[in-house]
Protein backbone atom coordinates (compact mmCIF):
# COMPACT_ATOMS: atom_id res chain seq x y z
CA UNK A 1 0.00 0.00 0.00
CA UNK A 2 1.62 3.21 -1.14
CA UNK A 3 1.36 6.14 1.21
CA UNK A 4 -1.08 7.94 -1.03
CA UNK A 5 -3.29 4.86 -0.86
CA UNK A 6 -3.50 5.21 2.90
CA UNK A 7 -6.36 7.60 2.29
CA UNK A 8 -8.39 4.71 0.87
CA UNK A 9 -8.34 2.78 4.13
CA UNK A 10 -11.64 2.75 5.97
CA UNK A 11 -12.50 2.27 9.60
CA UNK A 12 -15.71 0.37 10.12
CA UNK A 13 -17.41 -1.94 12.54
CA UNK A 14 -16.74 0.48 15.39
CA UNK A 15 -17.91 -0.70 18.79
CA UNK A 16 -18.14 1.02 22.14
CA UNK A 17 -15.42 -0.25 24.41
CA UNK A 18 -16.88 0.91 27.66
CA UNK A 19 -19.81 3.16 28.39
CA UNK A 20 -20.00 5.54 31.30
CA UNK A 21 -22.42 4.56 34.05
CA UNK A 22 -25.65 6.53 33.82
CA UNK A 23 -25.10 8.03 37.25
CA UNK A 24 -21.78 9.50 36.19
CA UNK A 25 -23.42 11.89 33.77
CA UNK A 26 -24.94 13.91 36.58
CA UNK A 27 -21.50 14.76 37.94
CA UNK A 28 -20.20 16.14 34.69
CA UNK A 29 -20.52 19.67 33.37
CA UNK A 30 -22.78 20.68 30.53
CA UNK A 31 -21.35 19.60 27.21
CA UNK A 32 -20.23 22.13 24.65
CA UNK A 33 -21.12 21.79 20.98
CA UNK A 34 -18.52 23.00 18.49
CA UNK A 35 -21.27 24.17 16.13
CA UNK A 36 -22.35 26.67 18.78
CA UNK A 37 -18.82 28.00 19.29
CA UNK A 38 -16.99 30.66 17.29
CA UNK A 39 -13.78 28.66 17.02
CA UNK A 40 -11.81 31.23 14.95
CA UNK A 41 -12.61 33.93 17.50
CA UNK A 42 -11.51 31.65 20.33
CA UNK A 43 -8.23 30.84 18.60
CA UNK A 44 -7.52 34.49 17.82
CA UNK A 45 -8.16 35.65 21.38
CA UNK A 46 -4.57 35.57 22.60
CA UNK A 47 -5.43 37.65 25.70
CA UNK A 48 -7.84 35.09 27.11
CA UNK A 49 -7.21 33.73 30.59
CA UNK A 50 -7.99 30.33 31.99
CA UNK A 51 -6.38 26.93 32.53
CA UNK A 52 -5.62 24.03 30.24
CA UNK A 53 -4.91 20.69 31.89
CA UNK A 54 -2.88 18.65 29.42
CA UNK A 55 -2.69 14.89 29.97
CA UNK A 56 -0.07 12.84 28.12
CA UNK A 57 2.07 9.73 28.58
CA UNK A 58 5.48 11.13 27.70
CA UNK A 59 7.75 10.54 30.67
CA UNK A 60 10.96 9.02 29.26
CA UNK A 61 14.14 10.98 28.57
CA UNK A 62 13.76 13.31 25.59
CA UNK A 63 9.98 12.91 25.52
CA UNK A 64 9.54 15.09 28.60
CA UNK A 65 11.61 17.84 26.99
CA UNK A 66 9.52 17.56 23.84
CA UNK A 67 6.16 18.02 25.55
CA UNK A 68 7.59 20.88 27.62
CA UNK A 69 8.50 22.59 24.34
CA UNK A 70 4.83 22.38 23.36
CA UNK A 71 3.84 23.93 26.68
CA UNK A 72 6.34 26.72 26.09
CA UNK A 73 5.03 27.25 22.56
CA UNK A 74 1.50 27.50 23.92
CA UNK A 75 2.56 30.08 26.50
CA UNK A 76 4.25 32.13 23.78
CA UNK A 77 0.87 32.64 22.11
CA UNK A 78 -1.62 32.32 24.97
CA UNK A 79 0.46 33.71 27.81
CA UNK A 80 -2.43 34.39 30.18
CA UNK A 81 -3.64 30.78 30.16
CA UNK A 82 -2.09 28.49 32.74
CA UNK A 83 -0.92 25.30 31.03
CA UNK A 84 -0.52 22.31 33.34
CA UNK A 85 1.37 19.26 32.04
CA UNK A 86 0.12 16.03 33.61
CA UNK A 87 2.05 12.85 32.79
CA UNK A 88 0.20 9.51 32.92
CA UNK A 89 2.85 6.77 32.54
CA UNK A 90 1.89 3.72 30.54
CA UNK A 91 2.32 4.32 26.84
CA UNK A 92 0.24 2.88 23.98
CA UNK A 93 -2.83 4.75 25.25
CA UNK A 94 -4.22 2.14 27.62
CA UNK A 95 -3.53 3.92 30.92
CA UNK A 96 -4.79 7.20 29.46
CA UNK A 97 -8.18 5.78 28.53
CA UNK A 98 -8.78 4.60 32.08
CA UNK A 99 -7.48 7.82 33.66
CA UNK A 100 -9.66 10.04 31.49
CA UNK A 101 -12.69 7.87 32.18
CA UNK A 102 -12.18 8.28 35.94
CA UNK A 103 -11.70 12.05 35.62
CA UNK A 104 -14.78 12.45 33.46
CA UNK A 105 -16.91 10.41 35.82
CA UNK A 106 -15.76 12.67 38.66
CA UNK A 107 -16.71 15.80 36.71
CA UNK A 108 -13.07 16.78 36.21
CA UNK A 109 -12.58 16.18 32.50
CA UNK A 110 -9.17 17.32 31.25
CA UNK A 111 -9.25 20.16 28.75
CA UNK A 112 -7.11 18.09 26.38
CA UNK A 113 -5.39 14.73 26.40
CA UNK A 114 -3.16 12.60 24.22
CA UNK A 115 -4.71 9.92 22.04
CA UNK A 116 -4.19 7.89 18.89
CA UNK A 117 -6.55 8.32 15.94
CA UNK A 118 -8.81 5.45 14.97
CA UNK A 119 -10.51 2.95 17.18
CA UNK A 120 -8.98 4.27 20.40
CA UNK A 121 -11.15 7.39 20.49
CA UNK A 122 -14.40 5.64 19.63
CA UNK A 123 -15.34 4.94 23.29
CA UNK A 124 -15.25 8.67 23.96
CA UNK A 125 -17.42 9.32 20.92
CA UNK A 126 -19.92 6.67 21.94
CA UNK A 127 -20.23 8.43 25.29
CA UNK A 128 -20.38 11.88 23.60
CA UNK A 129 -17.32 13.17 25.44
CA UNK A 130 -15.25 14.78 22.66
CA UNK A 131 -15.52 18.14 20.93
CA UNK A 132 -15.47 18.14 17.15
CA UNK A 133 -12.32 19.79 15.85
CA UNK A 134 -13.50 20.20 12.26
CA UNK A 135 -13.32 23.98 12.59
CA UNK A 136 -9.77 23.75 13.92
CA UNK A 137 -8.78 21.65 10.94
CA UNK A 138 -10.35 24.23 8.64
CA UNK A 139 -8.85 27.24 10.42
CA UNK A 140 -5.33 25.75 10.46
CA UNK A 141 -5.68 24.42 6.88
CA UNK A 142 -4.68 20.98 8.13
CA UNK A 143 -6.24 19.08 5.25
CA UNK A 144 -3.84 20.81 2.85
CA UNK A 145 -0.86 20.68 5.22
CA UNK A 146 -1.17 17.06 6.42
CA UNK A 147 0.86 14.31 4.81
CA UNK A 148 -1.19 12.10 2.47
CA UNK A 149 -3.49 9.71 4.30
CA UNK A 150 -3.26 11.41 7.69
CA UNK A 151 -6.62 13.16 7.38
CA UNK A 152 -8.38 9.89 6.62
CA UNK A 153 -6.88 8.21 9.67
CA UNK A 154 -7.95 11.21 11.78
CA UNK A 155 -11.54 11.09 10.51
CA UNK A 156 -13.84 9.29 12.94
CA UNK A 157 -16.68 6.93 12.15
CA UNK A 158 -19.20 9.82 12.07
CA UNK A 159 -17.19 11.71 9.45
CA UNK A 160 -15.84 14.40 11.78
CA UNK A 161 -12.35 14.95 13.12
CA UNK A 162 -11.78 14.97 16.86
CA UNK A 163 -8.00 14.79 16.98
CA UNK A 164 -5.14 17.02 15.86
CA UNK A 165 -1.99 14.98 15.16
CA UNK A 166 1.31 16.11 16.62
CA UNK A 167 3.82 13.44 15.58
CA UNK A 168 4.46 10.15 13.78
CA UNK A 169 6.79 7.31 14.73
CA UNK A 170 7.83 4.14 12.95
CA UNK A 171 7.06 0.99 14.94
CA UNK A 172 8.87 -1.82 13.10
CA UNK A 173 12.41 -1.02 14.27
CA UNK A 174 15.17 -2.95 16.03
CA UNK A 175 17.74 -0.83 17.85
CA UNK A 176 21.18 -2.32 18.47
CA UNK A 177 24.31 -1.37 20.39
CA UNK A 178 27.18 -1.10 17.91
CA UNK A 179 29.78 -1.52 20.66
CA UNK A 180 28.31 -4.85 21.79
CA UNK A 181 28.51 -6.23 18.27
CA UNK A 182 32.11 -5.06 18.03
CA UNK A 183 33.01 -6.39 21.48
CA UNK A 184 31.83 -9.91 20.67
CA UNK A 185 32.99 -9.97 17.07
CA UNK A 186 29.56 -10.16 15.48
CA UNK A 187 29.53 -8.58 12.05
CA UNK A 188 26.90 -5.90 11.45
CA UNK A 189 25.22 -6.42 8.06
CA UNK A 190 25.88 -3.69 5.51
CA UNK A 191 22.11 -3.32 5.05
CA UNK A 192 19.30 -2.53 7.48
CA UNK A 193 16.58 -4.61 5.83
CA UNK A 194 17.67 -7.90 7.35
CA UNK A 195 15.87 -11.16 6.64
CA UNK A 196 14.59 -13.61 9.23
CA UNK A 197 17.56 -15.89 8.55
CA UNK A 198 19.97 -13.00 9.09
CA UNK A 199 18.19 -11.94 12.26
CA UNK A 200 18.31 -15.38 13.85
CA UNK A 201 21.92 -15.84 12.74
CA UNK A 202 22.82 -12.59 14.53
CA UNK A 203 20.97 -13.79 17.63
CA UNK A 204 22.78 -17.14 17.54
CA UNK A 205 26.17 -15.48 17.25
CA UNK A 206 25.47 -13.08 20.09
CA UNK A 207 24.04 -15.81 22.33
CA UNK A 208 27.16 -17.92 21.80
CA UNK A 209 29.52 -15.04 22.58
CA UNK A 210 27.79 -13.16 25.40
CA UNK A 211 28.44 -14.26 29.02
CA UNK A 212 25.79 -15.29 31.53
CA UNK A 213 23.53 -12.39 32.44
CA UNK A 214 23.80 -10.76 29.01
CA UNK A 215 21.37 -11.44 26.18
CA UNK A 216 20.87 -10.67 22.49
CA UNK A 217 17.39 -9.19 23.07
CA UNK A 218 15.11 -7.64 25.63
CA UNK A 219 11.45 -6.58 25.60
CA UNK A 220 11.00 -4.34 28.64
CA UNK A 221 7.34 -5.29 28.72
CA UNK A 222 6.36 -4.66 32.32
CA UNK A 223 3.41 -2.65 31.01
CA UNK A 224 2.48 -5.36 28.48
CA UNK A 225 2.21 -3.29 25.31
CA UNK A 226 5.87 -3.74 24.16
CA UNK A 227 5.25 -7.50 23.94
CA UNK A 228 2.12 -6.83 21.90
CA UNK A 229 4.00 -4.51 19.56
CA UNK A 230 6.52 -7.28 18.89
CA UNK A 231 3.56 -9.54 18.10
CA UNK A 232 2.21 -7.14 15.49
CA UNK A 233 5.68 -6.71 13.96
CA UNK A 234 6.09 -10.49 13.71
CA UNK A 235 2.61 -10.81 12.21
CA UNK A 236 3.33 -8.28 9.45
CA UNK A 237 6.77 -9.81 8.94
CA UNK A 238 5.21 -13.26 8.60
CA UNK A 239 2.61 -12.30 6.00
CA UNK A 240 0.95 -8.90 5.43
CA UNK A 241 -2.23 -10.73 4.42
CA UNK A 242 -2.43 -12.29 7.88
CA UNK A 243 -2.14 -8.80 9.37
CA UNK A 244 -4.86 -7.41 7.14
CA UNK A 245 -7.16 -10.33 7.91
CA UNK A 246 -6.49 -10.03 11.64
CA UNK A 247 -7.45 -6.35 11.95
CA UNK A 248 -10.49 -6.96 9.74
CA UNK A 249 -11.73 -9.70 12.06
CA UNK A 250 -11.00 -12.55 9.67
CA UNK A 251 -9.05 -14.42 12.32
CA UNK A 252 -7.46 -17.81 11.82
CA UNK A 253 -6.09 -19.96 14.64
CA UNK A 254 -3.61 -21.49 12.23
CA UNK A 255 -2.26 -18.11 11.12
CA UNK A 256 -1.93 -16.81 14.67
CA UNK A 257 -0.24 -20.06 15.69
CA UNK A 258 2.36 -19.55 12.96
CA UNK A 259 3.03 -16.01 14.19
CA UNK A 260 3.37 -17.14 17.80
CA UNK A 261 5.66 -20.00 16.78
CA UNK A 262 8.12 -17.44 15.40
CA UNK A 263 7.62 -15.38 18.56
CA UNK A 264 8.47 -18.45 20.66
CA UNK A 265 11.70 -18.96 18.76
CA UNK A 266 12.64 -15.33 19.29
CA UNK A 267 12.05 -15.62 23.04
CA UNK A 268 14.98 -18.05 23.25
CA UNK A 269 17.24 -15.00 22.94
CA UNK A 270 15.39 -12.67 25.33
CA UNK A 271 16.41 -11.97 28.93
CA UNK A 272 14.16 -14.18 31.09
CA UNK A 273 13.22 -11.34 33.44
CA UNK A 274 12.10 -9.10 30.56
CA UNK A 275 8.72 -8.33 32.12
CA UNK A 276 10.33 -6.83 35.23
CA UNK A 277 11.37 -3.70 33.27
CA UNK A 278 9.65 -0.87 31.48
CA UNK A 279 10.74 -0.32 27.89
CA UNK A 280 12.91 2.68 28.75
CA UNK A 281 14.68 0.72 31.49
CA UNK A 282 15.48 -1.98 28.95
CA UNK A 283 16.78 0.72 26.61
CA UNK A 284 19.15 1.85 29.33
CA UNK A 285 20.49 -1.67 29.61
CA UNK A 286 20.98 -1.78 25.84
CA UNK A 287 23.13 1.32 26.20
CA UNK A 288 24.98 -0.34 29.09
CA UNK A 289 25.63 -3.41 26.93
CA UNK A 290 23.64 -5.92 28.98
CA UNK A 291 21.37 -6.49 26.00
CA UNK A 292 22.51 -6.13 22.41
CA UNK A 293 19.18 -5.27 20.78
CA UNK A 294 15.69 -4.05 21.57
CA UNK A 295 12.57 -4.16 19.40
CA UNK A 296 10.95 -0.77 19.91
CA UNK A 297 9.31 2.09 18.07
CA UNK A 298 11.29 5.10 16.95
CA UNK A 299 10.31 6.97 20.14
CA UNK A 300 13.37 5.19 21.58
CA UNK A 301 15.51 7.72 19.66
CA UNK A 302 15.10 10.73 21.97
CA UNK A 303 15.73 8.52 24.98
CA UNK A 304 19.04 7.38 23.47
CA UNK A 305 19.89 10.97 22.61
CA UNK A 306 19.21 12.01 26.21
CA UNK A 307 21.74 9.36 27.28
CA UNK A 308 24.40 10.76 24.97
CA UNK A 309 24.09 8.07 22.32
CA UNK A 310 24.83 8.98 18.71
CA UNK A 311 23.18 7.25 15.77
CA UNK A 312 25.77 5.54 13.59
CA UNK A 313 28.43 5.68 16.29
CA UNK A 314 26.85 4.15 19.38
CA UNK A 315 23.72 2.56 17.98
CA UNK A 316 22.13 1.53 14.72
CA UNK A 317 18.78 0.22 13.53
CA UNK A 318 17.47 -2.72 11.58
CA UNK A 319 14.12 -2.89 9.86
CA UNK A 320 12.15 -5.65 11.57
CA UNK A 321 12.58 -8.90 9.60
CA UNK A 322 10.05 -9.45 6.85
CA UNK A 323 8.83 -5.83 6.91
CA UNK A 324 11.13 -4.37 4.26
CA UNK A 325 9.18 -1.71 2.37
CA UNK A 326 6.58 -1.39 5.12
CA UNK A 327 6.18 1.44 7.61
CA UNK A 328 4.44 0.63 10.90
CA UNK A 329 2.64 3.86 11.73
CA UNK A 330 1.95 5.24 15.19
CA UNK A 331 0.32 8.68 15.20
CA UNK A 332 0.08 10.76 18.37
CA UNK A 333 -2.35 13.61 18.72
CA UNK A 334 -4.55 15.57 21.11
CA UNK A 335 -8.31 15.55 21.57
CA UNK A 336 -10.52 18.00 23.47
CA UNK A 337 -13.15 17.18 26.10
CA UNK A 338 -16.51 18.82 25.49
CA UNK A 339 -17.33 19.13 29.21
CA UNK A 340 -14.16 20.44 30.86
CA UNK A 341 -13.94 23.60 32.96
CA UNK A 342 -12.29 25.46 30.07
CA UNK A 343 -13.20 23.97 26.71
CA UNK A 344 -11.94 27.04 24.85
CA UNK A 345 -8.42 26.59 26.22
CA UNK A 346 -8.51 22.95 25.15
CA UNK A 347 -9.36 24.08 21.62
CA UNK A 348 -6.47 26.54 21.68
CA UNK A 349 -4.08 23.79 22.76
CA UNK A 350 -5.21 21.42 19.99
CA UNK A 351 -4.75 24.14 17.40
CA UNK A 352 -1.39 25.26 18.73
CA UNK A 353 0.21 21.81 18.49
CA UNK A 354 -0.21 22.01 14.73
CA UNK A 355 1.47 25.37 14.22
CA UNK A 356 4.78 25.40 12.32
CA UNK A 357 6.66 26.85 15.27
CA UNK A 358 5.50 24.19 17.71
CA UNK A 359 5.96 21.43 15.14
CA UNK A 360 9.57 22.43 14.52
CA UNK A 361 10.45 22.54 18.22
CA UNK A 362 8.56 19.37 19.14
CA UNK A 363 9.71 17.27 16.17
CA UNK A 364 13.35 18.16 16.81
CA UNK A 365 13.20 17.12 20.48
CA UNK A 366 10.81 14.18 20.13
CA UNK A 367 12.71 13.00 17.04
CA UNK A 368 9.34 12.26 15.49
CA UNK A 369 8.06 12.88 11.97
CA UNK A 370 5.81 15.90 11.67
CA UNK A 371 2.36 15.05 10.26
CA UNK A 372 2.59 18.28 8.25
CA UNK A 373 4.36 18.76 4.95
CA UNK A 374 5.43 22.33 5.75
CA UNK A 375 7.83 21.22 8.51
CA UNK A 376 11.28 21.66 6.94
CA UNK A 377 13.65 18.72 6.65
CA UNK A 378 16.37 20.56 8.57
CA UNK A 379 14.15 20.11 11.64
CA UNK A 380 15.10 16.45 11.78
CA UNK A 381 18.14 14.55 12.97
CA UNK A 382 19.69 12.08 10.53
CA UNK A 383 17.70 9.04 11.66
CA UNK A 384 14.33 10.81 11.81
CA UNK A 385 14.93 12.23 8.33
CA UNK A 386 15.70 8.74 7.11
CA UNK A 387 12.43 7.47 8.53
CA UNK A 388 10.56 10.46 7.11
CA UNK A 389 11.98 9.77 3.65
CA UNK A 390 10.93 6.14 3.99
CA UNK A 391 7.40 7.16 4.93
CA UNK A 392 7.03 9.53 1.98
CA UNK A 393 8.79 7.33 -0.60
CA UNK A 394 6.76 6.26 -3.61
CA UNK A 395 7.00 2.54 -2.92
CA UNK A 396 6.42 2.54 0.85
CA UNK A 397 3.51 0.56 2.21
CA UNK A 398 1.94 1.64 5.50
CA UNK A 399 0.24 -0.46 8.13
CA UNK A 400 -1.70 0.92 11.14
CA UNK A 401 -0.74 -0.22 14.61
CA UNK A 402 -3.28 -2.17 16.64
CA UNK A 403 -1.11 -2.00 19.75
CA UNK A 404 -1.26 1.79 19.55
CA UNK A 405 -4.97 2.21 19.16
CA UNK A 406 -5.63 2.74 15.49
CA UNK A 407 -6.56 -0.60 13.97
CA UNK A 408 -8.43 -2.51 16.70
CA UNK A 409 -11.00 -1.60 19.36
CA UNK A 410 -9.41 -0.56 22.63
CA UNK A 411 -10.90 -3.51 24.51
CA UNK A 412 -9.38 -5.96 22.04
CA UNK A 413 -6.03 -4.19 22.02
CA UNK A 414 -5.66 -4.14 25.80
CA UNK A 415 -6.76 -7.75 26.13
CA UNK A 416 -4.22 -8.71 23.49
CA UNK A 417 -1.50 -6.95 25.45
CA UNK A 418 -2.34 -9.03 28.50
CA UNK A 419 -2.49 -12.34 26.64
CA UNK A 420 0.66 -11.78 24.62
CA UNK A 421 2.65 -10.71 27.64
CA UNK A 422 1.42 -13.88 29.35
CA UNK A 423 2.59 -15.86 26.31
CA UNK A 424 5.99 -14.14 26.36
CA UNK A 425 6.48 -14.90 30.06
CA UNK A 426 5.18 -18.47 29.93
CA UNK A 427 7.65 -21.30 30.30
CA UNK A 428 6.57 -23.37 27.31
CA UNK A 429 5.31 -20.70 24.86
CA UNK A 430 2.43 -22.92 23.72
CA UNK A 431 1.62 -21.23 20.41
CA UNK A 432 -1.57 -23.16 19.63
CA UNK A 433 -3.03 -22.63 23.11
CA UNK A 434 -2.46 -18.89 23.08
CA UNK A 435 -3.58 -18.57 19.45
CA UNK A 436 -7.00 -19.84 20.48
CA UNK A 437 -7.14 -17.34 23.34
CA UNK A 438 -6.15 -14.50 21.01
CA UNK A 439 -8.74 -15.44 18.41
CA UNK A 440 -11.38 -15.50 21.13
CA UNK A 441 -10.45 -11.94 22.09
CA UNK A 442 -11.22 -10.72 18.58
CA UNK A 443 -14.40 -12.77 18.49
CA UNK A 444 -15.66 -11.39 21.78
CA UNK A 445 -14.82 -7.82 20.73
CA UNK A 446 -16.76 -8.28 17.50
CA UNK A 447 -13.88 -6.99 15.40
CA UNK A 448 -15.06 -6.17 11.89
CA UNK A 449 -12.84 -3.92 9.79
CA UNK A 450 -12.42 -2.95 6.16
CA UNK A 451 -8.69 -2.29 5.93
CA UNK A 452 -7.03 -2.82 2.57
CA UNK A 453 -3.29 -3.12 3.02
CA UNK A 454 -2.19 -5.73 0.54
CA UNK A 455 -4.06 -5.12 -2.73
Amino acid sequence: MKLRRLAALALCGVMALSALPAGALAARREKMNADDMDIPAILEDTQAGGTVNVYHWWTAGGEKDAIESVVDGFKDVYGKIKAKSNAIPGGAGGAMVMKVKVLQQAGKSPETFQAHPGQEIEPYLNSDLLLSLDQVWEYADLSARALPGIETLCTASDGSKYIVPIGIHKTNVIFYNIHVFEKYGVAIPDHENITWDEFFSICDQLAAAMPDGEYPLDLGDRKGWPACQVFEDIMLGTDPQIYEDFINGNYSVEDVTAVLSTYARMMDYVAPDHSSRDWYEASGQVVAGTYAMQIMGAWMQPLLTSMGQVYGEDYGVFTFPGTDGWFGMCIDGFVVSNDSADVGSGVRWAYNVSTPEVQAAFSALKESISPYSDTPDDTYCALTLKFKNELTAEGTKVYPSFTHGTALPWSASTSLQTQIQEFATSTDHDAAYFANKIVNILKEAGVKGAWNLVD
